[in-house]
């Protein structure tokens, strides 16, 4: 449900699903092949403020949220003060190899995923097979990963949600002898 569209002049064109969003990207540095048009039919941009958030200035109706997939797995998206979606496409190779990995151990493993951010990691293992353990500091994007593994009909799988700074849950780990 991913396609880059375009890039270009320090910002790139890309589709989400139905929505389409123009975000920064300081390695663009070549003119965009896309036309002006194409462009400016983006849902909305994102707009630095200099630090290290922004805004969103819409220019058609975005939905608070919405669905996007990749293979068998289902999860929501949304515009963020940070410029981010919820989603790295680029790491798509990475949640194949996890499933690749996972279903070549010929027993079930355990999966270990730090900063697991909207748990897209988390839920590629647990679909393979593996009992995963998922660590991010911040509370919003676990209840996040946990709205996507609900999505992905997922919800049966021995998933454990962690809110923890992941330092902190690797050396009590350590002390406990955990090993994944």
């Amino acid at each position: 449900d991913y396609a880059l569209l375009d890039s270009g002049a320090g910002r790139k064109l890309e589709r989400f699903g139905p929505v389409t969003l123009i975000r920064p990207e300081a390695r663009a540095t070549w003119p965009p092949a896309r036309s002006r048009a194409d462009w400016d039919a983006a849902h909305a941009v994102f707009q630095p403020d200099g630090q290290e958030g922004g805004r969103w200035q819409q220019r058609r109706p975005l939905p608070p949220r919405w669905e996007m997939g990749y293979g068998a797995l289902r999860f929501w998206v949304q515009a963020s003060q940070s410029r981010q979606v919820g989603v790295f496409p680029e790491n798509a190779v990475h949640w194949d190899w996890i499933v690749a990995q996972v279903q070549a151990g010929g027993r079930p493993l355990r999966v270990l995923n730090l900063f697991g951010y909207t748990g897209l990691a988390t839920l590629a293992a647990a679909q393979a097979g593996a009992h995963v353990t998922h660590v991010d500091a911040s509370k919003k994007v676990v209840a996040w990963a946990r709205d996507n593994q609900a999505l992905s009909g997922l919800a049966d799988r021995p998933i454990r949600w962690i809110v923890e700074d992941a330092l902190t849950y690797l050396r009590r780990e350590q002390r406990r002898g955990a090993r994944y």
